[in-house]
Order: structure tokens, then sequence, then C-alpha cells
């Protein structure tokens, strides 16, 4: 494909899905006690919602991997795009709460196909030169599609709208990208050597202590950042009796009708402080080495959440969105971490720390558990300890970060 025209459109319309996604993804973190509220179930039947979703990444990471080295790229994105257009469009039509845990679980596999497909994707449309500073703006804006996300539902609410409303724009928005996406040529996608997964290299790989030790940590961060981002709300409401409904300025104001829930609005700056920090960071390393940067921040991390558990309403609110920041340099400082470690089987080590992903399902559904049972000041401790493997990674890992 040749037509400058052609890839530019194509290259908006994958930066449209990347916003989707993000919104779908981060969008779960608002809708737990709602979702509790209207089919009065326990914490830990909520809990289900954040584990369904990212269990499609321990499930399905390598197998999509090996689609697109078999079938090419489109095929995977087009089968992720369906799948989340239809897990949105019938978590909408869902009346049982079973069967909105199904269509998260739907919404999440197709999330994890558009993942796998789309970072090499993205190289086929723009000049190779261009491909970092594209992947990286991308990712940019899929972050603060994971930013606004959460400040739909209250404002949906607000006008007297069913939360679930939100699933059915997301729905369609997808719907749309969907179509643009069949009709559009797009290129046949060569997969360089090492972004190919190949199976016969990852049980070796798995012998590797680098390997395992930084595939739990990814595993430990991603489960950490869900179980944190995920439960502000909950946290807020339980401890503080500070409610979804209650807002940080008058009723009837501006900023009122734009932000009614103060703690929807603090897992939305969560993510786009988290958004910036990647932006600062890119900036840092050329002045402060990487495993500086990365043992600073993961140990601001931990303080940030301790402060956030322990704190009044107020110093709590404002410790959460400084964890958001504070977790911007953990999960690329341990992905590259690992794939500087080796010289090659890149595509086989990415394959296995995606799946390691997981994470966000088991510790996001046990933190759910831990406070249905315990509490949620407890609940939160085992994100702490998450995070705290995190940072003795940072500080004692053996993964070679500091390269160029």
């Amino acid at each position: 494909m040749n037509n400058p025209g052609s890839r530019r459109f194509l290259l908006i319309v994958t930066i449209l899905i990347y916003v989707t996604f993000g919104l779908v993804t981060s969008v779960i973190g608002v809708i737990i006690d709602k979702f509790q509220l209207q089919y009065d179930v326990p914490l830990r039947v909520a809990a289900f919602l954040p584990f369904a979703f990212y269990l499609s990444y321990g499930l399905f990471s390598i197998p999509f991997g090996v689609q697109i080295d078999r079938f090419g790229a489109k095929l995977v994105l087009v089968t992720g795009m369906v799948l989340m257009t239809l897990g949105c469009l019938l978590l909408y039509l869902s009346n049982n709460y079973v069967l909105v845990i199904v269509m998260i679980f739907l919404a999440g596999i197709g999330v994890t196909a558009i993942q796998t497909a789309g970072n090499p994707f993205i190289r086929e449309l723009d000049k190779p030169e261009r491909y970092t500073a594209n992947l990286t703006t991308i990712i940019g804006i899929n972050a603060l599609g994971c930013a606004f996300s959460p400040l739909l539902v209250p404002v949906i609410q607000a006008r007297g709208l069913p939360w679930s409303m939100v699933y059915l724009f997301f729905g369609l928005l997808s719907l749309i990208l969907l179509l643009l996406l069949i009709t559009a040529k797009v290129p046949k996608m060569r997969l360089l050597e090492e972004e190919k997964i190949n199976l016969s290299a990852i049980a070796s790989l798995l012998k590797e202590p680098v390997i395992i030790t930084y595939s739990i940590a990814i595993f430990f961060y991603v489960g950490a950042e869900v179980g944190t981002s995920s439960y502000i709300i909950v946290f807020m409401k339980k401890i503080h009796g500070f409610g979804a409904e209650i807002s940080l300025w008058d009723k009837g104001s501006f900023m009122n009708m734009a932000f009614p829930s103060a703690s929807a609005l603090i897992v939305g700056l969560f993510w786009l402080l988290q958004a910036i920090g990647r932006l600062i960071v890119g900036q840092l390393i050329k002045f402060i080495r990487p495993r500086t940067i990365f043992i600073i921040h993961s140990a601001g991390t931990c303080i940030a959440v301790i402060i956030a558990t322990f704190s009044p309403p107020k110093a709590a609110l404002f410790a959460f969105i400084l964890t958001g920041y504070f977790t911007c340099a953990s999960f690329t400082s341990i992905f590259s971490a690992t794939i500087q470690s080796f010289d090659k089987f890149h595509g086989a080590i990415s394959g296995i720390l995606c799946t390691a992903i997981v994470g966000g399902a088991i510790i996001g559904f046990l933190v759910g558990v831990v406070g249905d049972s315990f509490g949620m000041r407890v609940a939160m401790m085992v994100n702490l300890i998450a995070f705290l493997y995190v940072f003795i990674i940072a500080v004692w890992g053996r993964g070679k970060l500091n390269l160029n």
C-alpha cells in the first residue's frame, strides 16, 4: 500500500481504536460499585469484573501472537474489534450480573487481540523511522482514553441514564471503527524476526531467572495497578463514607455538572497522571539512569499507597492521584529490562510478559475478596505487598535496564 492518503487514514483509525480500548479498559474502576448496587451482590462477586477482563490477557496473548504470524495483523485486529464491539453492545443489553461478567470477558479478549496486533501493525502505516514516535504518541493517546473514561459514567448518571449506557456508546464507536477497518485497504504486515513468537523458545526461557522474576514483577505490578485503580471509589465509600455522588464543587455550578463525582474524577486523574508521568520520565531518562528512575518511582508508589490507605478523605484522594503518577515508570522499566537482557527471542519474551498481565485478574479479584471479608484498608495492603515486590526488583533485579 503505497498511497500516503490511505496510510494516514488507517493511522487515524488505529489511533481511534486505541482510544476506544483505553475507554473500555479503565471504566471498570467506576462501575464496580454501580454493578454491586444494581444487582445487589457482594464485593467478592463484583470483583469478577476486573478478573474477567484481565484473565483474557493470560489466556490469549500468546495465541493471538501466533495467529498474527500465520494469518496477518488485519484478521487478528478485525477479530479483536468484533469481540470488543459485541462485548460492549451485549453488556448494555444484559440484565443479569453473570451475563455482564461474561460480556466484560468478551470485550477483554477483544482488547487483548487489538493490543497484540496493534503495536507491530502501526509500523506498517508510516515510514519506518517514524515508528517509535508514532507508537509512543498513540500509546499516550490511549492513556488519555483511560483518563477520560471514568468521567463519563457519573455524567451519564447525573442525567438520569443507567451506567450501562456508557457501554452502548463504546459499542457503537467500536462498530463504526470496525466498519472503517474492514473496508480499508490494509497492508500485508511483515513481522520482524524479533517480533515473532517462537513457541519452542518459550519453555527454555521460562527456566531463566530473569524471565521468572520479571514476569512475576509484571504480574504483581499490573495486579496492584488494577487492584488500586478499580477500588478507589469502593475504598472511599466504605472507609470514609465518601460516596460516588459527592462532588468537590457546589451543586448547580458548571464544575459540579462537569465532574459530579469526586471519586470518579480521582480515578480519571490516576490514569491521566500516569500518562503525564510517562512523558516526564521520557525526558528524565536523558539525565538520570533508568534504574534510578525506576527505584524512585516504585518507592514513591509504595509510599503513596500507604498514605492513601491511612489518611483522611481529601488527603487520601490526593494520594491516590500520586499513586497513578508514580506507577508511570514500572511497566516500561520491567519490560525493557527483560527484553534488553536477551539478544534474541524478543517475541517470545514479549508474549510471556504480556501473559503475566493476567495478574490484573488475580490480584484485582483478591483485593475485592479481601475487602469484602476484612475491609478495604486490609485489601489495599494486598496492593502494597505487590508494589513492594516491584520495588525489590527495581533495587536488586538483574535485568539490564541501563542499556541505551
